[in-house]
């Protein structure tokens, strides 16, 4: 065990002080999360009580189930206000005046009506509407009125960045949202290159078949890389979390169950650096490969973004990608539901594919060290 740490040692030193190592494992981070908060995370930018919803009440509506109708509106967590005329209220919406109309027709009558009808109007594109227009429809919803069956988009021209959300929050904070990406992150960096390249670059060189010739065995370098890269992530996470603590993260993060799911992460994202290692045959291809799918899995797991909006001719990957539903779990510790599918889930991908790399590994042991 002494010679495994010591070598973990020298082999943690070697590879912090490779430039490429130690920016994008210790440095990339901590500046990206940095630059997402600053363009993304105003706190005030999505507060649901900022957002201004207009009413509007057809004339000679029913004078009962107006006042069933504005009782229930008065709960919604937004500023409305009623509005005599319906082009009215929708020159407000184009003039960002409202940021969506909700119309009463007359023949409204929550007696007699089955089916009640009430169009929403709000505006494609447009974060706020958008926002508002996900809320009122879930507002609907929890109180059992199944009124919304049109929604309107109207056009503007102006382009604003969609955002979209799936829970009921009075503050959508984007730096909590995007913290557990960031720690995804800082694990992928170390297991997708760190633990690949050291291997392969050792098989490739011959210097695992040397260990047959000393005292130290080819399973002591590979646990000692292993414990050297575990030591990088450790260094990396700590990093962030030191920067989410100065930029206000929610404390709800750190918790003995956030902490307990981390590792899980961990565990799971380093037995799929192995994947590479048991496939690859040649250090330059796989450098390629791992490069490829590195980008992909970061853009297409969520970790910055949510990402379940897209065409199923990329979807799928969301799906079957292990970093979709670690970083969901994370998310879900505190609060946040964004993926659609159930809690189960979050555990069942990533275990599949830890058990599929270990399995994969094995089989492919002596291979992997350079001793076929």
């Amino acid at each position: 065990m002494k010679k495994i740490l010591k070598l973990a040692y020298y082999q943690f030193k070697n590879d912090i002080r490779e430039f490429d190592t130690f920016f994008w494992s210790f440095v990339f981070p901590l500046i990206l999360f940095m630059i997402l908060v600053s363009i993304f995370g105003n706190p005030n930018e999505l507060n649901i009580k900022d957002f201004n919803v207009g009413i509007v009440y057809e004339k000679n509506i029913n004078i009962l189930s107006k006042t069933i109708l504005s009782k229930t509106f008065d709960k919604m967590p937004m500023n409305k206000k009623e509005i005599k005329n319906l082009n009215e209220a929708i020159e407000k919406l184009k003039s960002r005046k409202l940021d969506a109309v909700l119309f009463i027709p007359k023949t409204l009558t929550l007696i007699n009506d089955v089916n009640p009808q009430v169009d929403l109007y709000y505006v494609e594109g447009r974060s706020s509407s958008n926002i508002s227009k996900d809320i009122i429809k879930i507002f609907m919803d929890y109180v059992n009125i199944e009124m919304i069956k049109r929604v309107k988009n109207i056009k503007d021209n102006i382009e604003i960045e969609r955002v979209s959300i799936s829970s009921l929050r009075e503050k959508f904070s984007y730096k909590d949202f995007v913290f557990p990406g960031i720690l995804m992150l800082s694990i992928m960096s170390v297991s997708f290159f760190n633990i690949p390249f050291n291997i392969l670059f050792s098989r490739e060189k011959g210097i695992n078949k040397r260990f047959l010739l000393v005292p130290i065995k080819g399973s002591s370098y590979f646990f000692a890389v292993i414990i050297s890269s575990v030591l990088m992530v450790l260094i990396s996470s700590i990093f962030v979390v030191i920067e989410s603590i100065f930029m206000k993260v929610s404390n709800k993060f750190f918790t003995i169950e956030f902490i307990a799911f981390y590792i899980y992460a961990l565990i799971v994202l380093f037995s799929i650096g192995l994947i590479f290692v048991s496939i690859s045959k040649k250090l330059l291809t796989s450098i390629v490969l791992i490069n490829i799918l590195f980008q992909v899995s970061m853009f297409l797991g969520g970790l910055y973004f949510p990402i379940f909006n897209i065409p199923w001719i990329i979807k799928w990957y969301v799906y079957i990608n292990p970093v979709t539903y670690l970083v969901e779990g994370m998310r879900r510790l505190v609060g946040f539901n964004i993926a659609p599918f159930n809690d189960i889930w979050i555990y069942i991908v990533p275990t599949i594919w830890l058990f599929l790399s270990i399995l994969l590994f094995s089989l492919n042991y002596k291979k992997v060290l350079g001793y076929e």
